[in-house]
């Protein structure tokens, strides 16, 4: 859970092997607390989407082995946590609303899970996976280049759609419809579901994928450092905590809110000023506005 120090999350994300990890609940009770699980949330983010491990050495100064995320996680919260733009597009988001979840199948399926019918799912599959395509190193490396071409095919076809986005989102449907694509195909293999179901699942998978990622281009946006400052300023301006002067108007008295001046197409603002008052705000609501005055400008 997120009340697990981040060293012991990352250890069991390189020790659970294999497996869908579920890390619950994001939930901060503080402000405090806020600050401590953002930064759990962040470094899980980046971990699982770089595929990377911490850099550590033994007393000796000799290297340790890194110790990469090996498997999936599944992450629940209360809220999406506040870790910018680049950690927004690290993970695949999904919102959850009332009714969403039909309780009788869930306690089901609780059920099923309870006698262990899920674990030798899971187990079955897997075996399918190495008895099929791991058996040796012809193989696997005929397996590899086959996950390769059809990772880049599934990332065209989503860059073609037309969905502006993140250049991370194309690789997370991609590796999403890879994935069940390899479960229908085991489910078909076993005689579970017919061909012409397996073909409409994929379907309507693809359907239902594409309209989340575009919702998740939007929130990545929206977490641009750019847009966040944007709205901030505003914010202020109809608050009335800073305010503007016209620039073709001369005046005899400046406001000390006065934060810079605007004419009928732009705003000219004192940067320094402005970028410490939305800093301000930021740190008034709890959000994180870290990007420093220097490349604010230059992004804008």
């Amino acid at each position: 859970s997120f009340r697990d120090t981040l060293n012991s999350s990352l250890h069991h994300t390189f020790a659970l092997k294999d497996v869908l990890t579920c890390i619950d609940d994001f939930h901060p009770a503080g402000r405090q607390e806020e600050t401590k699980l953002t930064a759990s949330a962040q470094g899980i983010m980046r971990a699982y989407g770089d595929r990377s491990g911490r850099g550590r050495l033994r007393a000796d100064a000799s290297p340790m082995e890194a110790r990469p995320p090996q498997g999936n996680a599944i992450i629940t919260g209360e809220f999406p946590p506040d870790i910018g733009e680049s950690g927004t597009a690290r993970y695949f988001g999904l919102e959850l609303h009332d009714g969403d979840v039909n309780l009788n199948e869930l306690t089901f399926y609780q059920h099923r899970a309870a006698e262990g019918v899920l674990q030798r799912c899971m187990y079955g599959y897997l075996e399918w996976l190495k008895k099929s395509f791991l058996r040796n190193d012809e193989t696997v490396e005929d397996f590899v280049l086959r996950l390769k071409n059809d990772f880049e095919e599934k990332r065209a076809a989503f860059q073609k759609s037309g969905i502006h986005c993140h250049g991370r989102v194309p690789e997370a449907v991609a590796l999403l419809q890879m994935g069940m694509d390899m479960l229908l195909a085991y489910l078909e293999l076993k005689g579970e579901l017919e061909k012409e179901l397996c073909d409409e699942v994929k379907q309507r998978f693809q359907t239902l994928l594409y309209q989340l990622a575009a919702e998740q281009a939007e929130s990545i946006i929206q977490d641009k450092p750019t847009h966040k400052f944007v709205r901030k300023f505003y914010a202020l301006l109809e608050s009335g905590k800073v305010c503007v002067l016209d620039k073709n108007r001369p005046c005899d008295f400046i406001p000390q809110s006065c934060v810079g001046y605007e004419d009928d197409e732009f705003f000219y603002l004192h940067s320094e000023v402005i970028h410490k008052e939305v800093r301000k705000l930021c740190d008034e609501q709890g959000e994180s506005f870290t990007i420093s005055q220097k490349s604010l400008q230059k992004m804008l």
